[in-house]
Formats: C-alpha cells, structure tokens, sequence
C-alpha cells in the first residue's frame, strides 16, 4: 500500500520519528484508545476495535504506557 519494504518503513520512522514503527503504532492505537473511552466505550469494545486478543493486553499496554488502567484513567476524566 506504501509502495516501500518494511525495513526501509521501519528506518524512515526512526529517522523522521525519532521511534521505531511498532512504537509509533502503539502510540496511534493510545491515541485512538484515549478518546474512544471518553466517549464512553467498553474496554472490551475498545481493546477489540485496536486489534487486541484479550482485554489483559490491551490493559497492559494502556498501564504500561499512561501508568494507569482503562478505567482509573477514565475515572480522572469524569474529576475533571
């Protein structure tokens, strides 16, 4: 579709992003996470909608990248 091999994607995003093609695409799918569960979705729902298998990893990921779960960040919104 980009007319380009995957190595020579993955070093143009190193090189224009500073990042690897796999971060950049974990950082989309937060990006997509975020307001999908602002505008009230499911985990489940949202987790399934990025390509996740299971809830766990999508949670993981979420964790792992905001330091909070799905749900205590959409508690802090709702503080807000």
């Amino acid at each position: 579709m980009v007319h380009s091999t995957e190595r020579t994607l993955s070093r143009r995003c190193q090189r224009d992003l500073g990042m690897s093609f796999v971060e950049w695409r974990q950082r989309l799918r937060l990006v997509r996470a975020l307001s999908m569960l602002e505008d009230g979705q499911t985990v489940q729902a949202v987790a399934l909608e990025l390509g996740y298998s299971t809830s766990s990893a999508f949670i993981a990921m979420f964790h792992r990248l905001m330091g909070a779960t799905p749900d205590e960040f959409r508690k802090r919104i709702v503080q807000l």
